[in-house]
């Protein structure tokens, strides 16, 4: 599974780089932080006693509310734990907006999973992500939500691409050097499956990182290169 984008916070815990989101009320924010805190006390619960043992009770105890309070801010026990990639295709997107406008879209996407390499890196969230990810895959309505979240997040970061790709195009045209005319449409197309590509190298990077004891940096560099390479060679022919 993918971990949200921002490192050791989440989506949920942490707005967009660079501060508050623009346009969002005290009020919000402040949910916002109380579900990050929601979410964060559950995963080290899940990650002690398993997800099945904790109770929203003691979740809404860990963080000082009442359970009362608790369903202020998630409906159940499982919306707490889709939480946590509620807002990740808002984080990826706003990663890419902060890429150099230059920057090519494979080495921005790469770019993009910093966050989720520093989390996993992480020995103490790593046990976390894991016994998220056993939770999730043994629920089938869980794993259905996070695939739509997932879907959701890879939207955004496709919008984000071709937005960067038209303000290029524009930038070439007022220098004379316009790309390739080209519609949304197909850009985005082109784009979603260049998504799909990196999300299922970073897949991939996470189960080699596993199996051969790479650090998963290192495994994610040689699973994208890998499909680089074999772009590079489709292209040469």
């Amino acid at each position: 599974m993918i971990e949200p984008a921002t490192g050791a916070p989440s989506p949920a815990q942490s707005p967009a780089p660079g501060g508050p989101r623009e346009g969002e009320s005290l009020r919000e924010r402040t949910r916002r932080a109380v579900q990050s805190e929601l979410i964060d006390a559950a995963q080290e619960l899940f990650a002690q006693r398993g997800y099945e043992a904790v109770t929203v009770d003691e979740i809404a105890e860990a963080v000082g509310i009442s359970r009362r309070s608790f369903f202020r801010y998630f409906g159940s026990k499982e919306a707490l734990v889709l939480g946590k990639y509620d807002r990740q295709g808002e984080s990826f997107a706003a990663l890419l907006a902060d890429r150099p406008a230059g920057e090519a879209p494979w080495a921005a996407l790469r770019r993009m999973f910093d966050g989720v390499v520093a989390y996993i890196s992480d020995p103490d969230l790593a046990v976390r992500a894991a016994e998220l990810d056993r939770v999730i895959q043994a629920s089938e309505t869980l794993r259905a939500g996070y695939l739509e979240r997932m879907e959701r997040s890879q939207r955004l970061i496709v919008a984000e691409l071709v937005r960067r790709e038209r303000e290029r195009g524009a930038a070439g045209a007022a220098t004379g050097h316009e790309a390739a005319d080209a519609t949304d449409g197909s850009r985005a197309l082109g784009y979603a499956a260049v998504v799909a590509a990196a999300f299922a190298a970073m897949s991939a990077a996470r189960r080699l990182a596993q199996e051969a004891g790479l650090p998963l940096g290192e495994a994610l560099d040689v699973a994208m290169g890998a499909v680089a390479a074999i772009r590079a060679d489709d292209t040469a022919v």
